[in-house]
């Protein structure tokens, strides 16, 4: 052994020992947690917590935006209608002025008048002195009458009191007065089964009914038909509007 350097020897073990130097040795040291939390779960308590203000701040906010929207008067109000509601509540229309369209979207009927009256519980809107054009833009039968009825759910007019139907033809203006006319719009016919007076020019028919046919631009007089025919309009062939009479003799010459 080297002079000034001493080593001492563990009996037990027969190892040397390191002389233990004037530096105090380094222990391990425990983690610590949060002063005020015990333990690791007291160090993952404040992120939770903050995770959790934020998904209840967001539900708060999602809450509110909701009930604002719901509050906004244009969420709640209804789209105005363009024709006749269909509401389930009775309704009276003033001065009114309604159109009603096919699939095509084609203008098949339109109606006005002073007065319309709806009842829900019937589905028949009641009109007072109305004024009626069917198919403006093809077969083109307008008219008035003291009343009529508009039942929905058949897809039917009805005429009734002092009614005037009337057709431009190429030989002069068709008119037919009766007391009663039904349009029916899904089967494209005018008829009427009470006393019908039809006159063009000077020709005067009358009947104890009418029945015209709109997809085949046919009127047909029935019943009972009599009255005289102008005779130049005999002549020249029949109108496409006038009744088929070709059984009938004619006048006496």
């Amino acid at each position: 052994m080297r002079a000034g350097r001493r080593q001492r020897l563990d009996s037990r073990a027969g190892r040397f020992r390191h002389p233990e130097s004037g530096r105090p040795r380094c222990r391990a040291r425990g983690l610590r947690a949060h002063p005020r939390r015990a333990g690791p779960a007291g160090s993952l308590a404040g992120p939770l917590r903050v995770t959790w203000r934020v998904v209840l701040i967001a539900c708060l906010a999602l809450i509110v935006a909701l009930g604002i929207r719901w509050l906004m008067p244009t969420d709640r109000s209804a789209t105005p209608p363009i024709t006749m509601p269909d509401t389930q509540f009775d309704y009276t229309l003033s001065d009114y002025s309604a159109r009603f369209r096919d699939e095509q979207d084609r203008v098949e009927l339109t109606l006005s008048g002073p007065r319309l009256e709806h009842v829900w519980a019937e589905r028949i809107a009641r009109l007072r002195s109305p004024e009626f054009h069917i198919e403006p833009e093809a077969a083109d039968w307008h008219g008035t009458s003291d009343g009529g009825r508009v039942i929905r759910d058949d897809a039917v007019l009805v005429l009734e009191g002092n009614v005037t139907l009337t057709h431009r033809g190429e030989r002069g203006d068709i008119e037919v007065k009766t007391e009663r006319l039904r349009y029916d719009r899904r089967a494209r016919t005018i008829t009427s089964d009470t006393r019908v007076t039809m006159t063009q020019a000077e020709s005067l028919l009358q009947s104890g009914g009418l029945r015209i046919e709109l997809d085949n631009n046919l009127l047909e007089l029935t019943d009972g038909v009599q009255g005289e025919l102008e005779p130049a309009v005999a002549s020249r062939g029949r109108d496409p509007g006038a009744p088929d009479r070709s059984d009938d003799p004619g006048p006496e010459q």
